[in-house]
């Protein structure tokens, strides 16, 4: 079996009258777990959101 092999899935989704279209990819052979990668973009989310509140990052409500 070929380790770079990526395994990809289409779904779509209507929400309103907006059909959204999404493509999952997985690489198998990926250094960083799913894991790891939802952490780091909750926490680039986060960060992004705090940055744009103008309040301290211990002073904004969780």
């Amino acid at each position: 079996m070929n380790t770079n092999t990526t395994f990809s899935a289409m779904s779509e989704y209507k929400i309103g009258h907006t059909l959204y279209t999404v493509t999952t990819v997985f690489n198998p052979a990926s250094k960083e777990s799913l894991s790891d990668i939802l952490k780091r973009l909750i926490i680039r989310e986060s960060e992004k959101l705090l940055g744009e509140s103008g309040q301290e990052p211990e002073k904004q409500a969780v």
